[in-house]
């Protein structure tokens, strides 16, 4: 009773908002199809989970902690959740705050992370080259805040979420990479102007499996590939009893043990049985 409240809290807080401008914590994504959908079709966006909240909102937690950590420690901090906004190229975004050290700030990043993660990154190009897709879009969002505010270097502090370890990592500004963070958004911008799409990335798992906008995409990308992927990988609801079963499911989160299978689907979203019990991937219904 008590954390079947606490979950319908967490899904109050769940809201879908107006996307206006290139959001700096998502210019990092590599598909250019998302982000141009993430302003253009914003409100078809599939909401997450509660569980994803309470991620969320250990997020938030960690960062206040971090930032106390600082302060016993002597460290000034200033200019905590500074908004940022480059007009010119609809780029938006809001930095967690910047360290005053030696008489210069420096912009700075909180970023909880499970054990494995977190002993797997040491520097920037381990956040780039990392398996996990939020992972690599980590030094985009810190190189846009540099950008916006006229900084050379820059740091992210992240906190190891079992053992409360931290972690610094320091980044200096990279124009290149910054230059092709600003075309990107200069694409996007054209894209929303002129009301298209531009190409789907090849399908990818980490990406495409956990998109939010795989119900707009997928039947318009992959077509048979796609309908064969779903025959392949998921359990069709052919039969009233997939039917049935698939409204348990989505209601209750457990299968019967007799009738285990790899996947099992609902009526929309389509949901991998290995992911379920987290809510972390979602397959949306090809039609």
């Amino acid at each position: 009773m008590i954390v079947e409240k606490i979950l319908e809290a967490k899904k109050a807080k769940i809201k879908q908002w107006p996307v206006n401008a290139n959001r700096a914590s998502e210019l990092g994504h590599e598909c250019l199809r998302y982000l141009v959908l993430n302003r253009t079709r914003w409100q078809e966006k599939g909401l997450y989970d509660a569980r994803l909240q309470m991620i969320f909102d250990m997020g938030k937690a960690v960062e206040d902690m971090v930032c106390q950590d600082l302060k016993e420690a002597g460290f000034t901090i200033v200019e905590q959740q500074r908004p940022f906004s480059w007009p010119q190229y609809q780029i938006t975004g809001s930095i967690d705050f910047k360290l005053a050290i030696d008489g210069q700030t420096y912009p700075a990043e909180i970023k909880s992370a499970a054990p494995h993660p977190f002993a797997s990154i040491n520097s920037v190009e381990d956040m780039l080259k990392h398996k996990y897709p939020y992972m690599r879009r980590y030094p985009a969002q810190l190189t846009l805040y540099l950008l916006m505010d006229g900084k050379e270097k820059g740091l992210f502090l992240f906190k190891n979420k079992s053992s409360g370890e931290l972690k610094e990592i320091w980044m200096d500004l990279d124009y290149e990479f910054a230059e092709s963070l600003v075309q990107k958004a200069e694409v996007i911008n054209n894209h929303v102007a002129g009301g298209t799409l531009p190409e789907p990335i090849e399908y990818q798992d980490d990406i495409c499996g956990e998109c939010a906008f795989a119900h707009i995409c997928l039947p318009e990308r992959i077509g048979k590939e796609g309908r064969k992927y779903v025959r392949e990988n998921f359990l069709l609801p052919d039969r009233i009893a997939d039917y049935l079963m698939a409204i348990y499911m989505t209601i209750y989160g457990s299968v019967d043990k007799k009738i285990y299978n790899e996947c099992v689907v609902s009526f929309r979203p389509w949901f991998r049985k290995d992911k379920l019990r987290w809510g972390r991937k979602t397959y949306f219904a090809l039609s």
